[in-house]
C-alpha cells in the first residue's frame, strides 16, 4: 500500500496528519486543532503521538481509543481541542472512528463518505466528545482523509476528480493547490492523506 501526505499551514499551523504501519496494515490519522482557543496544535499532535504509541499486537476499539484521548486531553494542562479521524486499513478492510468536521472518503468505483454519521461537536479535549465508528467495510481502491481546510473550500466533485489522479503524490499536491486562493494563500490549514 502506498501513502501520500501533505500538510500546509494557512495561518495557525494546527493540522496534523500521519500514516504508519500497524498490525499488518496501516493506521491513518488526521487531526485539526481547534482555532480560537489555545492548545489546538498541541492537542492535534498529541492525537498523532498517542496513536503512534498504541500496541499494534492488540485489537483496538477505535471509539474507545478516541474517548480515552478526549479524557486525557481535557485533563492535561495546555491542551486545547481537536478533531480526529483514525482509519485502520488492511488489504481486506477499513475500520475506524472520528470526531469533528474533518473528512474521510473511500473510492469504490465512486467516492463514498465514510464519516456521514460523525458528530461535529463537541471536539476531543472537551471531555464530552462522542466518537462515531465506521466500518468495517471492504477496502476500496483508495482512501482519502483530510481536514476541513480541504473539504470546506474545495467542492466535492473536484475533490473526487483530483484524488483519483494515478499518482498519489500528484493527487495530494493538486488537492492542496485547489484549496488555494488566487493569491496563493490558504484560508485555513490543510492536511491530506491518501492511501491506495
Amino acid at each position: 500500500m502506498e501513502v501520500a501526505i501533505r500538510i500546509e499551514a494557512g495561518s495557525a499551523g494546527q493540522d496534523r496528519a500521519a500514516a504508519f504501519p500497524f498490525a499488518g496494515g496501516h493506521l491513518l490519522v488526521v487531526a485539526d486543532g481547534a482555532g480560537g482557543i489555545a492548545g489546538g496544535a498541541e492537542a492535534a499532535q498529541e492525537v498523532v503521538d498517542a496513536l503512534r504509541a498504541l500496541d499494534p499486537t492488540r485489537e483496538h476499539d477505535w471509539v474507545q481509543v478516541l474517548m480515552k484521548l478526549d479524557a486525557h486531553l481535557s485533563a492535561t494542562a495546555g491542551m486545547g481541542e481537536t478533531t480526529a479521524v483514525v482509519a485502520f486499513l488492511t488489504d481486506e478492510q477499513i475500520v475506524g472512528a472520528s470526531v469533528g468536521d474533518s473528512g474521510g472518503w473511500m473510492l469504490t468505483g465512486i467516492w463514498l463518505n465514510l464519516l456521514e454519521d460523525q458528530r461535529r461537536k463537541p471536539l476531543l479535549g472537551t471531555g464530552a466528545a462522542v466518537p462515531i465508528a465506521f466500518g468495517p467495510f471492504p477496502i476500496g481502491e483508495r482512501v482519502l482523509l483530510g481536514s476541513d481546510g480541504l473539504f470546506k473550500y474545495v467542492d466535492a466533485e473536484r475533490i473526487g476528480r483530483l484524488a483519483s489522479d494515478s499518482s498519489l503524490e500528484s493527487a495530494v499536491s493538486e488537492l492542496v493547490h485547489a484549496a488555494r486562493l488566487p493569491s496563493g494563500g490558504l484560508q485555513d490549514d490543510i492536511a491530506v492523506v491518501i492511501a491506495g
